[in-house]
């Protein structure tokens, strides 16, 4: 029976990990990141699954694959996954390998800061990342244009009437103020709000028609769950749809909440926003120049933060073995 050989770079983001898929796959159909992204989904499905779910990974597991750029300008492309599904952008993801591209240079390496442009399925992203010594120290990402969709959306769980504002920083996100539930946002509580997520967000998605005004990106598939701890500060916790939890404070999550609070008239240009995950990881957020997107005001996004390489890795998928594509527990 054929085998699959993938090789790998495993590196952490604030604790989050991110599986860099560096070879193995096929050539991808499309131009756009976008138009390859639907092309895995239709045809390789069985392969995110196999790197992302165990027996290879786990069930909060992400991935990025690094594919040709779509732009001139741009060092690669980039298309993101997790133990669930294929991903429009994961904002620690991209500052994952934006490191990795300065490690295993990828891009012309400068000092003090080196530039790197990815087109995502979202967009064309750029990172600034601060070098010293030929090491990559720091990463701030220009994230996408990022906008507040929606404010004070009324959602019912379990017979109880809760408020949420609808923000976009990559993908869509509930941002959810836990003083609703009386919660403080320490792990015991991830227990209860992993099925309190998964109707939250089912519910949103039925109520309410979401569509990104220029990319087909139409459901809300994130919860961000926060506790102000200061005037520009807050404690959260992120939390897909299938119930994955991120361990950083979500560079895409610290975005939609940018720009929440900028609509909110809360944080002006080059003031920062300290986001800190409930595992005391801190993202430091900031935005320089305000956006249109469609009808709506937004802005440009920057997020700093470290990542680094963990490991290198080959996979071999081997279709004798009933588990090689992998399952979730």
């Amino acid at each position: 029976m054929q085998k699959i050989v993938f090789t790998t770079v495993e590196t952490h983001t604030l604790g989050e990990p991110t599986r860099i898929i560096t070879s193995g796959f096929p050539d991808i159909p499309g131009i756009t990141m976008m138009e390859k992204k639907e092309i895995l989904e239709q045809r390789y499905d069985h392969l995110r699954r196999a790197l992302m779910c165990e027996p290879r990974g786990h069930k909060d597991m992400v991935g990025a694959l690094i594919l040709p750029a779509e732009h001139t300008a741009s060092a690669f492309g980039v298309v993101f996954m997790d133990a669930k599904r294929w991903v429009n952008m994961c904002g620690h993801a991209s500052i994952g390998c934006a490191m990795y591209a300065v490690e295993a240079g990828l891009v012309p390496v400068c000092e003090p800061h080196t530039e790197v442009v990815m087109d995502t399925p979202s967009g064309t992203i750029c990172a600034s990342v601060r070098v010293e010594n030929k090491k990559a120290q720091e990463v701030t990402l220009h994230n996408v244009p990022s906008f507040l969709f929606a404010d004070e959306v009324k959602v019912r769980v379990d017979g109880k009437e809760y408020r949420v504002a609808i923000s976009f920083g990559g993908t869509f996100f509930a941002l959810f103020d836990a003083a609703q539930l009386s919660l403080q946002l320490d792990a015991k509580d991830i227990e209860f709000l992993i099925p309190f997520t998964r109707k939250l967000l089912a519910q949103l998605n039925k109520q309410y028609e979401i569509k990104h005004p220029s990319l087909a990106i139409t459901r809300v598939v994130n919860a961000e769950y926060y506790v102000a701890t200061g005037e520009k500060k807050q404690k959260n916790i992120v939390i897909a749809e299938e119930g994955q939890i991120d361990r950083s404070p979500c560079g895409t999550g610290t975005s939609a909440k940018l720009a929440y609070l900028h609509a909110k008239g809360n944080l002006s240009a080059n003031e920062i926003f300290v986001n800190e995950s409930f595992t005391g990881a801190k993202f430091y957020g900031r935005y320089e120049a305000e956006d249109v997107i469609g009808h709506y005001r937004g802005i440009q996004p920057m997020i700093t933060g470290s990542a680094y390489i963990t490991g290198k890795a080959v996979y071999v998928i081997d279709e004798n073995d009933p588990l090689t594509y992998g399952f979730t527990i």
